[in-house]
């Protein structure tokens, strides 16, 4: 059907809105009243009218009102298809112009609503983000949904006008949020250290290697206590974690090898001691000094641990030499000016070669 234009009296409008109001939305009198006056001096067919109102929609998709203003989106929404249906029949063509008209009002003010939100719910806004961005493994999506409609109904009371109990819904639901980030952090750092302990505790460490477990134990749970008080402290929040995972594998590789330890025989706990003493002079070796064989094992230890010290402050003591070589040459002359310095370089040569023979002895 062709559509003409219609002039509208603001009592008539007036009466037709009201039939429509959405009690949820504060202030729809004021919007309704607007409106009215609007229709009144329009003149604007239906169909143009119903347009500009569909083009609110699109525009309310772009300002992702369905979370920032979902009441307006829903209420615009409704009036736009009822709307649509309404002006098809001469008899409602009026109730479905006015409804059609709401549209754009709704989303004007759905748009306005979206910076009060930003602004009122910054926090939980900043929380939903962190949240996200701390459950990188995606084990915690529902839990997160449901924060996030929980903030959505916080919007909802801000649409309603009221702002108080938003605020003070936002107090509460800060604290679980901040719970849960609590929860991602730890699952995260810390699930694998009781995946240790289980496998430890499955080799029967809480038994063969009571005290080491019960550090293991101690560990883990220290690193919860910091996680709790340091949760956005990433880089400690690793390195507590990986203390807790080395006290896990401690407590179970004990555990292993007591097992073998405590039923041998005095031939085979002499071939253990020497396998032992095997694994020393194997690190001894790379200082190419006498073997530490002929020692108890602590002395060992003891003499292996000086010699590595030797090595490493002759090393220090070749960088200090090098650094007083290159500071003398730069006093003389630029570095790009000098030809290559064979005493600099030999001293250069030896270094490398101690990083290597240190590095081999790391791995070890």
């Amino acid at each position: 059907m062709e559509f003409s234009k219609l002039t509208f009296s603001v009592a008539v409008l007036s009466v037709l809105l009201t039939g429509c109001m959405t009690q949820q939305i504060a202030n729809t009198r004021h919007m309704d009243d607007a409106v009215s006056k609007q229709a009144a001096n329009s003149n604007q067919t239906p169909q143009q009218i119903c347009e500009t109102a569909s083009l609110a929609i699109a525009k309310a998709d772009k300002e992702d009102l369905h979370f920032y203003a979902p009441l307006h989106l829903e209420q615009a929404s409704d009036n736009l298809q009822e709307g649509q249906e309404k002006i098809k029949v001469k008899e409602t063509q009026a109730q479905g112009v006015a409804q059609c008209f709401k549209v754009k009002k709704l989303i004007e003010n759905g748009v306005a609503t979206k910076a009060k939100v930003k602004t009122s719910l910054k926090d939980s806004l900043a929380e939903l983000n962190m949240l996200k961005k701390v459950d990188d493994e995606k084990k915690f999506t529902d839990d997160i949904q449901d924060h996030i409609e929980d903030v959505m109904d916080l919007v909802k009371e801000i649409e309603a006008g009221k702002m108080n109990e938003a605020m003070q819904g936002q107090a509460e639901l800060l604290k679980e949020m901040l719970e849960l980030e609590i929860e991602i952090v730890t699952d995260k750092n810390l699930t694998p250290v009781e995946a240790m302990l289980e496998k430890a505790e499955d080799v029967d460490a809480d038994d063969l290697a009571e005290k080491t477990f019960e550090k293991a134990e101690a560990e883990l749970e220290s690193a919860k206590k910091f996680i709790r008080a340091n949760y956005r402290n990433n880089e400690q929040v690793k390195n507590t974690s990986a203390l807790a995972m080395r006290s896990a594998k401690h407590a179970f590789y004990v555990a292993k090898e007591v097992e073998t330890l405590k039923e041998l025989k005095p031939e085979a706990a002499e071939e253990k001691v020497l396998y032992i003493e095997s694994l020393l002079e194997r690190v001894n070796k790379k200082f190419n000094q006498e073997v530490v064989i002929g020692h108890s094992l602590y002395e060992q230890s003891t003499i292996i641990s000086k010699r590595l010290d030797s090595i490493i402050d002759a090393r220090g003591e070749l960088v200090r030499e090098v650094a007083q070589l290159r500071e003398q040459q730069q006093n003389k002359t630029t570095i790009s000016e000098l030809p290559p310095s064979p005493s600099i370089e030999a001293v250069t040569d030896e270094i490398k070669s101690d990083e290597v023979e240190l590095g081999t002895n790391d791995k070890i």
